[in-house]
C-alpha cells in the first residue's frame, strides 16, 4: 500500500514540475512576442480606399457588415477602445459556424476557440485584424499567427454586454483598426478604410498625433490611441473610443426619455468630473444614469479645431485610467472620447503615422 501510495505521489509531482515548466515556457514566449521586431500583422495594403458595409446606431456608434462566404453578414460592432476581436458564441450557432471552429490555449492553460478570419471571409479585400501581441493562443506551442476571431465563454460579463447591445454579432476591437488607417464619417454615417494621412498633413490644425504604446523597438504593440480633447481651454488626454457606451439605468431612460439599453457616450476621470460640476453648476447633470455612475453634459468640446456638442460624459474612477488603461496606452489619460462627441464630425485616424484629423 505504502509503495503503490509513493508512486502515485511520485507521479502526481513529475506531472506538477512538467506542468511548471510548461508553464512558465508559454510565458516567457508571450513576452518574447511582446518585444519581437518583426511581428505578423495586416497593415493596409496600397489599394485604394474602400468603403466598409456599415450600419450606423443612432449615428453615435456603428457596427461593421462582415461578408460572410455564404452570402450572409454578421454585426460586428466596432470599439477601437476595446480589448480583443472577438466573435460571440452564439453566433457560431446561428451562422452555423461550428465546423469551423479550432482550439487552441492561452497563456498555455487556458482553452479557447476561434475561427480563422479568411475562412469566414473570403474578400480579401476586406480588412482583417491583427494578432494580438499580448493575448497569443498557441496550439500548444505554435502561435496561431492568421487573422481570427475569438470565441470566448459566454461568461455573466459578455452576456450583459450581449444583452445591453443585442443586435451585436461579433465585436471589432482595438486590433481591427490597428495597423490601417481609416474615416469614420458620422454625419454621413460611411466608414472607409486605407484612407492614409502623412506628415506633411500635420500643418493644419484640424490634425494632431495619436499616441500608441510600444516596445523597446519603437513597434505599436496596443492599439488604444491617446489624443487631446480641450474644454474650458483645458487639454487633456483622452483614449480615441468609438464604442464608449452607457449602459443605462432605469433612472436614466426617464432622465433621458428613451426606451433605449444604451446610448453612445464618452468618459471622465472622475476628478476632473467633479471639477467641472463645481464650476459649472449650470451644465446638465444626470444622476446614476450611466447604470450607477453620474452623466454630466458639456456644452462645448474642442477637437483639432472643431469645436462640437453639446456631448454627454460619464464619471469613472480615475484608478481606471492610471492604474488598468495605463497598460495598454502610451501614458496616463484622464478618459475616453467616443460617439457623444464624435458623431458630429468626420474622423479619419492613420494608426501608422500616427495621426488623427477631424473635420466638421
Amino acid at each position: 500500500m505504502k509503495k503503490t501510495l509513493k508512486l502515485i505521489f511520485s507521479a502526481i509531482g513529475i506531472l506538477l514540475v512538467v506542468f511548471v515548466v510548461y508553464f512558465f515556457t508559454i510565458k516567457k514566449l508571450d513576452q518574447k512576442v511582446l518585444e519581437l521586431e518583426v511581428f505578423s500583422s495586416t497593415n493596409q495594403s496600397t489599394a485604394k480606399a474602400i468603403l466598409v458595409p456599415t450600419k450606423f446606431i443612432e449615428g453615435e456608434r456603428f457596427y461593421i457588415k462582415l461578408p460572410l462566404s455564404t452570402g450572409d453578414t454578421i454585426l460586428a460592432f466596432g470599439d477601437t477602445g476595446g480589448g480583443n476581436t472577438m466573435l460571440l458564441p452564439n453566433t457560431v450557432e446561428k451562422k452555423k459556424l461550428q465546423s469551423l471552429q479550432h482550439l487552441g490555449l492561452l497563456k498555455g492553460i487556458m482553452p479557447m476557440h476561434y475561427v480563422l478570419f479568411n475562412d469566414i471571409v473570403k474578400d480579401a479585400n476586406f480588412p482583417q485584424p491583427n494578432t494580438m501581441r499580448a493575448f497569443i493562443i498557441r496550439t500548444p506551442f505554435a502561435r496561431v499567427t492568421a487573422p481570427c476571431l475569438v470565441i470566448p465563454p459566454m461568461d455573466d460579463e459578455l452576456k450583459f454586454f450581449a444583452k445591453s447591445i443585442p443586435q451585436m454579432e461579433a465585436f471589432l476591437a482595438q486590433n481591427f483598426f490597428l495597423g490601417k488607417s481609416w474615416t469614420i464619417d458620422y454625419p454621413k454615417q460611411q466608414i472607409w478604410v486605407n484612407t492614409p494621412l502623412s506628415a506633411s498633413d500635420t500643418s493644419g490644425a484640424i490634425i494632431q498625433k495619436i499616441g500608441l504604446k510600444r516596445n523597446s523597438h519603437n513597434q505599436a504593440v496596443f492599439g488604444h490611441a491617446s489624443m487631446v480633447m480641450e474644454v474650458n481651454g483645458e487639454k487633456i488626454d483622452v483614449l480615441f473610443d468609438t464604442g464608449a457606451s452607457f449602459v443605462l439605468s432605469e433612472s436614466g431612460k426617464k432622465q433621458f426619455n428613451t426606451t433605449n439599453l444604451t446610448l453612445g457616450g464618452s468618459f471622465i476621470a472622475a476628478s476632473i468630473f467633479e471639477k467641472w460640476r463645481k464650476e459649472h453648476p449650470e451644465w446638465k447633470y444626470y444622476p446614476k444614469a450611466d447604470w450607477a455612475n453620474d452623466i454630466i453634459e458639456v456644452p462645448f468640446v474642442k477637437i483639432g479645431n472643431c469645436e462640437v456638442g453639446p456631448a454627454l460624459f460619464a464619471s469613472r474612477p480615475d484608478v481606471n485610467w492610471s492604474e488598468n488603461m495605463i497598460n495598454s496606452m502610451d501614458k496616463v489619460v484622464k478618459g475616453a472620447i467616443g460617439g457623444s462627441a464624435l458623431k458630429y464630425v468626420k474622423v479619419t485616424v492613420d494608426f501608422n503615422s500616427e495621426l488623427i484629423k477631424f473635420e466638421k
